[in-house]
């Protein structure tokens, strides 16, 4: 949080910037900007070796997240080129809501399927900040 606070990355231009590891591959930042979309349209997703921070820096934004778990139906499966999964809705899941105003943060581990960038009442623009964890900076 220091990172971003400091390094006043809510200012930075939209994109990735690297911030550990030869090429960032340890850590490192994506700066978007974004459409919410109702949370419905959001395919619940996951990755294996990043834990993301998702920092809101403006706008709202309603993010869901449930464990993953066995029976999970992977439907585009990019873990090899992207690091990122995307699974079938499961309706049998209770999925937990975080609403995120500006400051705030959700941690989702690569044990959580997450839908994020939801909208709260209705579409808007949003900026945030991903910063993505290398499994082997959390000794998780």
């Amino acid at each position: 949080m220091d990172y971003i606070l400091n390094r006043r990355l809510g200012e930075a231009e939209v994109g990735r910037y690297d911030l550990e590891g030869d090429q960032g591959y340890l850590m490192f930042a994506n700066v978007q900007e974004l459409m919410t979309r109702p949370i419905e349209e959001q395919m619940p997703e996951s990755h294996r070796i990043y834990t993301d921070i998702q920092f809101l820096v403006s706008g709202e934004e309603r993010l869901s997240f449930y464990k993953l778990h066995p029976n999970a139906k992977v439907i585009d499966d990019k873990f090899d080129s992207h690091d990122i999964a995307f699974y079938e809705s499961d309706p049998s899941q209770q999925e937990t809501e975080i609403l995120l105003k500006p400051g705030m943060f959700a941690v989702c581990f690569p044990s959580d399927i997450h839908r994020p960038n939801g909208s709260i009442t209705e579409s808007k623009s949003n900026k945030k900040i991903v910063i993505k964890i290398h499994k082997d900076l959390l000794h998780l």
